[in-house]
């Protein structure tokens, strides 16, 4: 009997000295749970749990519950959040020249976003990420940026002078202010209430957060621009990283290849909101070649003011960018 509560004695204390030494870490997000983004965010973190032997646990906080981006933004080169999934306008509160890559038109297509984000992202940007304190774990897949208007706005002309919810990042407004229109740079919780007031009579929007959100409602113009494809970043504190061992950077290293799934389920969303946006009464309108091409002809003259506004490591950034844009397309 007394072997049996011995052994019993250090079966517990092991669990104790096993549960002490797992880590924790929270991750906190703008989108709600029931979206891509969280049910992927969820895969992550079963992952790292599987991977780890349950040495590593990630708590997952939703709907902006540590704060909006901004906020996690700040909290994440302190150590007082552990990790964030963050959009391309937040993480580049870190790192302004990762907003590069919402610059109008940048990319040819989806192939050519994946193969940039695959095989050149890594080496453009995690020196820029570890300097501000944080760890750059993978892209995110935002998806493609349209405008929502309450009139229709087919072309750049149907704008001049019309005033234009942007987000607030100089890639976005830059762009709609280069076209004629007046940006007005507003964060997504103030874009709802900017629309029913008329303070502005459009938003810029990647597809899948507009129509989840409701603009169609006030703003049931949609036209499929696709000046901007919006990438954001899954990253993690610095200072969490550094005193996380080998094993655990691993688990989590590996896990954030589930981030890849991300992209059919935000490209499969877009296509089935905008049928949802549709049969609510929204009309969708792909523009035209010509009027295609007149949306284009705008992201020239914003980008040179892009690259100004983002400082002076802009410009290499950007020449870097377009040379794995050049590399992927051989």
């Amino acid at each position: 009997m007394k072997k049996l509560s011995l052994a019993a004695s250090l079966a517990a204390a092991l669990c104790v000295a096993q549960a002490a030494d797992a880590v924790e870490l929270r991750l906190g997000m703008a989108a709600p749970a029931a979206t891509p983004w969280g049910k992927v965010t969820e895969k992550f973190a079963a992952t790292v749990a599987e991977l780890s032997g349950g040495e590593v646990t990630i708590s997952i906080y939703y709907n902006n519950e540590l704060g909006d981006e901004q906020t996690m933004a700040r909290q994440l080169p302190r150590g007082r959040l552990d990790m964030a999934l963050l959009s391309n306008v937040a993480a580049s509160l870190l790192v302004p020249e990762y907003g590069l890559l919402l610059s109008p038109y940048a990319f040819d297509s989806l192939a050519e976003v994946d193969c940039v984000t695959d095989a050149h992202l890594s080496s453009t940007f995690d020196a820029a990420f570890q300097s501000a304190g944080a760890v750059l774990l993978s892209s995110i897949e935002v998806g493609q940026m349209v405008i929502m208007s309450q009139k229709p706005f087919r072309t750049p002309a149907d704008m001049v002078g019309e005033k234009v919810r942007t987000s607030p990042t100089p890639t976005d407004t830059d762009y709609i202010d280069a076209t004629g229109a007046a940006a007005v740079p507003l964060g997504t919780v103030d874009s709802m209430p900017a629309l029913k007031t008329g303070a502005v009579v459009a938003v810029t929007t990647p597809i899948v957060m507009g129509v989840a959100a409701g603009y169609a409602a006030e703003a049931p113009q949609i036209t499929l621009t696709g000046h901007g494809h919006q990438l954001g970043a899954l990253l993690v504190s610095k200072k969490t990283w550094d005193a996380l061992g080998d094993k655990e950077r691993a688990a989590i290293t590996e896990a954030a290849l589930t981030m890849d799934e991300l992209r059919p389920a935000v490209r499969a969303a877009e296509q089935a909101l905008l049928e949802k946006a549709k049969t609510a009464g929204a009309i969708v309108h792909t523009p035209t070649s010509d009027e295609k091409a007149a949306w284009k002809s705008f992201a020239a003259q914003a980008q040179e003011q892009i690259l100004s506004d983002l400082g002076d490591n802009a410009p290499q950034v950007w020449a870097d960018l377009l040379s794995a844009k050049q590399a992927c397309a051989k």
